[in-house]
């Protein structure tokens, strides 16, 4: 039970993260309202496959930093914490008006245009969270509140399969909402309380995770 709930506020923190707007959403957005649902969702799973790349990258260093220093990994559990109270609070922070900044995508009124190539859609999706540096440090101070020296692989596939999927399947039913015209005004327009509440619920989940014990 302790393994499974401990997975769980993974998957809770993971959560958040994925559902908050940002180049993500913004990409999903872009082939949603320029090419279509099809596009939209080979974007999805570009972007999955870019989180893919991130997970394999940090579990492997994390996996020899915990192994080598006690020290250096209660470091980054608490540096990790309080990076998560900082996103945290800046979701708080947001404005309606922020959501202005999906105005050009909204007001494509032109209808699909000729659709890349499924390579291509996929690639976008992949290097728009690739370089985005935001994701590297996400993951970092994620994953180090749950990897421990003597995990089996078989929890650690399970921790990145979460974060792949997870990324797949929300943003594929952000491509879904997206392409149904009664419902895209009407998402777009809550965007700016879903970060808030996205943002309270990291505050919550950085100060449990400062106070737990991993171990």
């Amino acid at each position: 039970m302790d393994i499974f709930l401990k997975w769980l506020l993974f998957a809770s923190v993971n959560a958040a993260a994925i559902v908050w707007p940002g180049p993500a959403f913004a990409m999903t957005v872009r082939s949603a309202v320029a090419h279509g649902r099809r596009s939209a969702i080979l974007t999805a799973v570009g972007l999955g496959l870019g989180v893919g790349v991130h997970v394999l990258l940090v579990l492997g260093g994390i996996a020899v930093l915990v192994s080598r220093s006690a020290l250096t990994f209660s470091i980054l559990k608490y540096t990790g914490a309080a990076y998560l109270v900082y996103m945290g609070i800046q979701g708080l922070r947001i404005r309606q008006k922020n959501t202005a900044t999906m105005g050009p995508l909204e007001k494509s009124e032109s209808g699909p245009h000729d659709p890349p190539e499924t390579k291509t859609l996929v690639w976008n999706g992949i290097l728009t969270n690739l370089l985005n540096p935001k994701a590297a440090i996400f993951f970092t101070a994620v994953y180090s509140q749950f990897i421990t020296p003597d995990m089996p692989p078989g929890l650690l596939a399970l921790y990145g399969l979460t974060s792949v999927a997870g990324e797949i399947i929300w943003f594929s039913m952000v491509a879904l909402f997206l392409t149904d015209h009664r419902v895209k005004a009407w998402f777009l327009s809550l965007s700016h309380w879903i970060e808030r509440a996205c943002g309270g619920l990291l505050i919550l989940l950085g100060i449990r995770l400062a106070l737990s014990r991993i171990n």
